[in-house]
């Protein structure tokens, strides 16, 4: 089974214009992870990488994301999986039924399914499990170490 930096590595190198978009809470602890990473990327990434810190409103950049057409949409957010703190998955649009977004203004669903109604992306949502979500905590060890995987995976750096 391929894992998911295999994957997501496939991927960023098969897209011509890509955009990360992370999404989630900063002032809850482990649910800031999506914007603490777009943070971490910031100068990091090539000229075809887009980085959108979109807290908990990512309907507000489907404008953006219109005018961009990126080849590839990466959403980097917590996801309850029910998997140990600090697990990372990649996970396929037609598959995050079974997984848990919490904060957003809108279900992450109507986002996606909104934004394919207006360009051709493919999507993926790289979700990592939090260990937690309280208000005015910081982002949990186990969570950074997932956060730090995730930039290393995405700038190739070791």
């Amino acid at each position: 089974m391929e894992s998911w930096r295999q994957r997501l590595t496939g991927e960023l190198r098969k897209s011509s214009r890509t955009v990360i978009l992370g999404v989630g809470n900063d002032l809850k602890a482990d649910d800031g992870v999506g914007p603490h990473i777009i943070k971490q990327l910031q100068n990091r990434v090539p000229e075809n990488v887009e980085l959108i810190n979109a807290s908990t409103v990512p309907e507000n950049f489907i404008s953006q994301l219109c005018e961009m057409k990126p080849s590839l949409t990466l959403i980097v957010d917590a996801a309850l999986m029910n998997e140990p703190p600090g697990t990372i998955r990649l996970i396929d649009k037609d598959s995050i039924g079974g997984v848990a977004f919490s904060t957003h203004q809108l279900p992450l669903t109507f986002f996606i399914e909104y934004l394919l109604n207006q360009i051709e992306t493919i999507i993926l949502i790289l979700g990592i499990q939090p260990l937690n979500v309280e208000f005015a905590k910081p982002i949990t060890p186990p969570i950074q170490e997932a956060a730090d995987q995730i930039v290393k995976t995405i700038t190739g750096t070791k």
